[in-house]
């Protein structure tokens, strides 16, 4: 069979490493794939819109390639270009449509009730997907295999639950990367990204981890781990094959494990001997973790403040962590040569301008390399997003948003949503500018913030207007006299 994939995102650094896995899984079981992604299309056109042009591509690439099947992954974002993309397959090519990702696992009955689509899976699709394929492609009920589930001719659904964890992550062939151009491989900054292991134990109010472990109860180990051979043979075949110059570690706590990071380190530098990034929490940094990481090639380690209020982190979020924690790690990593990069995330419920304040104080005291800094988001299976639905903060518009930067998806009852805006387009430069600034620094951002609209423009000259801005002020960041890492593309 020939199956089109599609992710419905923008590729900038990261490659989508879960439908590449997929792909691998398909490509093994004899099946033909091929990736339709946003990417190209992140370019706002003067005349059409992303999504106009996105549809037009789409129609190409099925014109094109011919698929008997198209699987989607399918996040919160992006979700209504999702559906439409999946009609044109369904209804106009007459070609099943089949869900994955983290939205159909997340909430299935939404996703099998949409009449876009035939199938959905609601797991890990490496044991899943080719048990259905060939049951698909040879006539046999392919709604018997668990975790995927469909509807009959006559619209009646078959559900048949959930199925378990991936327990042996090398048994999983490599992420089949041919999907991709090789310049995605040589991404500025991260170079190639590769997973290690799986899953993440902590349940953060605001990530859906927490959800996912209580689905995958009796499922399986929720954390996984690969061996290092097996890590070490997908890197030399990266770099072999694509001259992938560094790695960026895309687990989500990389030095969860420290017996087991302290070994890596060991071995990798050995073996691979490239530069490379991690990210981790800051509970789990110490001078022993950061030695090793930095005598192994690591050159910088994300770490996630979140919000510099005591109670919206540890209480609202629920990381439970304290500032001398967070001071701590930042410290011990800048002491042994490395780069840091801090996560931020405005606008959470609970978060009024103090707390943004102290946030942007934070960071000041903290001095990393990359401040990133987002505009809170909820996500379904969350504490939060049951919170904001609750409490009617979810905005409509949920479903057509692109990022996490210039859109705001919920109202926050203490904040504007052009005040978020601005906070996020400037934060860097209350973060890195003396205070005697801040008086032009205000003034920039209310400009800001009155000419760019927290939503899409609902007209492609509009957009492409919006863009220009957001974009202007994101490379004017580059001028700042304390900016110690800019990168070309947001």
């Amino acid at each position: 069979m020939k199956i089109l994939l599609v992710y419905p995102g923008f590729v900038v650094r990261e490659v989508p490493l879960n439908i590449m896995y997929v792909s691998a899984v398909m490509g093994n079981a004899g099946h033909q794939t091929a990736l339709f992604h946003f990417s190209p299309y992140k370019k706002q056109s003067w005349t059409k819109t992303t999504a106009e042009r996105i549809v037009e591509g789409f129609v190409r690439k099925m014109d094109e390639y011919k698929p008997d099947m198209v699987g989607f992954s399918v996040m919160i974002q992006d979700y209504n270009i999702t559906k439409q993309l999946s009609g044109i397959a369904r209804n106009r090519y007459k070609v099943p449509v089949i869900w994955g990702g983290i939205q159909p696992i997340l909430q299935p009955e939404e996703c099998i009730n949409e009449p876009e689509v035939d199938f959905i899976c609601t797991g890990e699709a490496e044991n899943v997907i080719p048990e259905f394929l060939e049951k698909f492609q040879s006539g046999k009920d392919p709604l018997t295999v668990t975790g995927i589930w469909g509807k009959s001719s006559s619209g009646k659904i078959t559900r048949t639950g959930t199925p378990h964890l991936v327990d042996d992550l090398d048994s999983v062939p490599f992420p089949n990367r041919d999907l991709m151009e090789p310049k995605y491989y040589r991404a500025e900054l991260t170079g190639a990204n590769i997973l290690t292991a799986r899953g993440c134990p902590f349940p953060c109010t605001f990530c859906q981890n927490k959800a996912l472990m209580d689905i995958y109860k009796r499922k399986g180990k929720f954390v996984r781990y690969r061996s290092f051979d097996n890590v070490f043979a997908e890197m030399e075949y990266v770099i072999d094959k694509y001259q992938a110059p560094s790695f960026y570690f895309s687990d989500e706590m990389f030095t969860l494990n420290q017996e087991r990071v302290l070994e890596f380190c060991q071995e990798y530098k050995k073996r691979i001997n490239k530069p490379f990034m991690v990210q981790t929490r800051v509970d789990h940094m110490n001078e022993e973790l950061a030695k090793h990481l930095a005598d192994a090639g690591c050159f910088m380690v994300n770490m996630a403040i979140e919000n510099g209020n005591e109670n919206i982190r540890n209480v609202i979020l629920k990381k439970k962590v304290s500032m001398e924690q967070v001071l701590a790690a930042y410290n011990i990593v800048h002491e042994h040569g490395m780069m840091s990069s801090s996560f931020n995330m405005l606008g959470v419920p609970g978060e009024t301008m103090d707390t943004i304040r102290e946030t942007i104080e934070v960071n000041r005291e903290l001095k990393p390399h990359r401040v990133l800094c987002t505009i809170f988001m909820p996500l379904p299976g969350t504490a939060l997003w049951t919170h904001c639905l609750e409490n009617n903060l979810i905005d409509k518009n949920i479903k057509d948003t692109t990022n996490y930067y210039s859109e705001v998806a919920i109202k926050n009852p203490n904040i504007p949503p052009r005040t978020l805006i601005g906070y996020q387009g400037f934060f860097d430069w209350y973060v890195l500018l003396p205070k005697w600034t801040w008086g032009g620094i205000h003034v920039m951002r209310l400009i800001y913030q009155t000419i760019v609209p927290p939503k899409k423009p609902r007209t492609a000259f509009g957009r492409k207007i919006k863009e220009l801005i957001v974009e202007t002020v994101y490379q004017m960041k580059a001028i700042l006299p304390q900016k110690k890492l800019h990168l070309k593309n947001r």
